[in-house]
């Protein structure tokens, strides 16, 4: 047997000294969380203290009103129970001796001396070596527990997003953002959207499952008039976010989370038909769809006509348009509330209204040329446009309101002497292009943004060659114009000494799109090239292409979705999911499973009565808006809260519940509430020898 010398005999003594206190702390932690989670920090007698017995014969005093907590001896309890009634002691775990106290026994000095000394006695007790093991084992086990529960934090887009931000400080999220956190909630890391630019969601797999709840026809602005009479809502959800969905349109959300492709069957059928998950998602989903709430875009004025892509295309070109998400990540001006609304008042609608942009719209490419002024940032001093015929349609230098200081010629191409004679202002500029442009005009441009926020105008469709085209790998790394021309154009620009050419380079950014519009969608994309490859290897490696399809989740579990609607569901809807199906696998397999009821109240249960077989559970309920007039607005408000609760009593450990208020014709914005069940077992187990005493 092995021996040790007193110095290393010392050392284990210690270790094991701190093993027990951290033991010790871990529980009351469990306590308090436990507490916390049910409501039942103390009882209500009188001002009513709840004290609770420990395993080494402590007790944890919690005083209702001030939540003090003291930890006594349990001969000490009655006397501790008295002093707090009078007054309120802050928290402490162990009475400090002074040397002006009595250690003679008597008065209150000898119940802190006896006090003191029970608690050196406790620290002092030695542990056994089977109940050092055993005391790390337990540890060792609540790691392995707390590291398979799953969590979600916001990050700083998801912050400002949230209602605890004033209103005028406030960016909300999108329909887009929740739809991200869903696939990524199924699939994982694996997953082709993740919620990452405005939330972190860890160990998504050890999700038991995600039940989504749709509130059609309630509004940011319902819910914030009639917010203290959800009370239960209130209880359950810590976070809650503003959201932009779009035009309110019976059926629109549920469309928009559809484009998922939310089955494993689902999935492959999409990489056998685009080459890879990535690609089939953007292929699935319709940029516009939030735009639309947030410029003026009409319906359109004849019904729609089967498409027929312009010559030359080989798939279509809104598919190339930027998502409203990707044109707020990317600094686009947006007619937006809050933070984005105070720094784009001055800016100006490219039209009053627009038409719904098509797969035959036509491009026009875009280029500005900008000066530093006496501000100290840069003004618009030239514009060029082209048309999709490679001909200049508008043309012209621009005087900037204020002075300038440097005309940073070697890029701008701008000269003292050629401003002399301009009289033309950016009010004018922005009359004559709102003149120019059609209805329907697609915007292209390289990071057109900044020529956007340089003439401060808004357009709502624009396709971005810096965004399109990627030769790194990387997103965010991007290629300049003048590296993409030579690459795919074999044309090289910008390299006139007296400056760059805004014609030239609205001209090499139109080519750039019409010959990826002649190829395919993943062409000159090194991100979607590298995927469509990589899946092309995984398939021929397994030989077994059902399998074979990025995704993570295999289980029984994981294949079944649930769409649940008041109603009948948008037939577009059902369309979407039926071409994502297996026809070989659809009879043996019911992936997705649609539920047509009568009532709100029957969806209700029936989303409680088949939550826990599917992985997500999609309920979609419509509010009309006769429920949210003067008179029966609080009687609605209190059947929601009284079903989101029996909801939320469902959802299983682990769980993921979401709900979303979908927006009226009041009001776009809608409000998203996120929870994640916990696990009580661990800390009740914990804990199991506590026993409630009401005094």
């Amino acid at each position: 047997m092995k021996t040790f010398s007193s110095k290393q005999e010392e050392r284990k003594e210690k270790k094991k000294k701190k093993l027990l206190a951290l033991a010790k702390l871990v529980q009351l932690n469990d306590n308090d969380r436990r507490d916390t989670a049910t409501n039942q920090v103390v009882s209500e007698v009188g001002d009513t203290l709840t004290t609770k017995d420990d395993d080494d014969g402590f007790v944890k005093v919690t005083h209702k009103k001030k939540s003090a907590k003291l930890m006594q001896p349990k001969s000490q309890t009655k006397k501790v129970l008295t002093e707090t009634a009078v007054e309120d002691e802050p928290e402490t775990k162990r009475p400090k001796l002074t040397k002006s106290e009595s250690t003679d026994g008597s008065g209150s000095d000898t119940s802190q001396v006896s006090s003191t000394t029970e608690e050196q006695q406790r620290l002092k007790l030695q542990l056994t070596e089977e109940q050092y093991k055993e005391l790390r084992r337990q540890l060792r086990q609540r790691k392995r527990e707390l590291e398979n529960v799953p969590i979600l934090r916001l990050r700083e887009f998801g912050q400002r997003a949230s209602l605890e931000m004033p209103q005028g400080q406030r960016t909300p999220i999108f329909l887009t953002d929740i739809q991200h956190l869903l696939m990524s909630a199924l699939i994982g890391k694996k997953s082709p959207c993740s919620p990452d630019r405005w939330c972190f969601l860890e160990k998504p797999l050890r999700l038991s499952h995600s039940v989504v709840l749709i509130l059609e026809g309630l509004s940011l602005y319902h819910y914030l008039s009639n917010e203290s009479k959800f009370i239960k809502t209130n209880e359950i959800f810590q976070t809650r976010l503003e959201v932009v969905l779009p035009p309110l349109k019976e059926g629109s959300i549920i469309e928009e989370m559809a484009q998922v492709p939310l089955t494993n069957v689902q999935a492959h059928k999409l990489i056998e038909q685009h080459g890879s998950l990535e690609l089939a998602v953007e292929m699935t989903k319709d940029p516009t769809l939030l735009v639309k709430t947030i410029f003026p875009v009409g319906e359109a004025a004849t019904a729609p006509k089967e498409s027929h892509l312009p010559e030359g295309d080989k798939f279509p070109r809104t598919k190339l348009l930027l998502s409203a998400l990707q044109m707020v990540d990317e600094g686009y001006p947006m007619p937006l509330r809050g933070e984005l609304s105070n720094r784009f008042k001055e800016y100006v609608f490219t039209k009053d209204k627009y038409e719904p942009v098509t797969d035959r719209s036509p491009m026009f490419g875009v280029d500005c040329e900008m000066c530093r002024t006496v501000v100290g940032h840069n003004e618009l001093t030239r514009v060029s446009i082209v048309n999709e015929n490679l001909e200049t349609v508008y043309e012209t230098l621009v005087m900037p309101t204020n002075k300038i200081v440097d005309y940073l010629t070697p890029y701008s191409g701008i000269t003292a002497s050629i401003m002399k004679t301009v009289t033309k202002t950016i009010q004018d500029v922005q009359r004559e292009v709102r003149e120019l442009l059609p209805a329907d005009a697609i915007l292209v441009g390289q990071s057109l943004n900044f020529d956007l926020n340089a003439m401060k105008m808004m357009h709502p469709y624009v396709i971005d060659t810096s965004m399109c085209f990627n030769l790194s790998g990387v997103r965010r790394r991007k290629a300049k114009l003048q590296t993409l021309a030579m690459t795919f154009l074999k044309e090289a620009i910008q390299e006139n000494v007296d400056g760059h050419d805004s014609v030239e380079d609205s001209l090499a950014s139109l080519k750039l799109v019409k010959m990826k519009l002649a190829n395919s969608l993943e062409y000159g994309d090194e991100i979607l090239s590298q995927k469509k490859r990589l899946h092309d290897i995984m398939r021929l490696a397994s030989g077994d292409n059902i399998k074979n399809n990025l995704l993570a989740h295999a289980s029984q579990r994981d294949r079944r979705t649930a769409i649940i609607t008041n109603g009948t569901l948008q037939q577009q809807v059902k369309e979407i999911i039926a071409k994502t199906e297996d026809n070989d696998t659809k009879d043996t397999l019911k992936s997705v499973s649609f539920y047509e009821l009568e009532t709100n109240k029957s969806a209700i249960n029936k989303a409680r009565e088949i939550a826990l077989e599917n992985s997500l559970t999609i309920t979609n309920l419509r509010l009309g808006v006769e429920e949210f007039q003067l008179d029966n607005a609080e009687k609605t408000v209190t059947k929601l809260d009284k079903w989101i609760g029996k909801l939320w009593q469902t959802v299983a450990h682990n769980g993921m519940f979401l709900v979303l208020m979908g927006g009226s014709t009041e009001c776009a914005s809608g409000v998203a509430k996120i929870a994640i069940k916990k696990d009580a077992a661990t800390a009740a187990a914990s804990i199991a020898t506590t026993t409630p005493i009401t005094v």
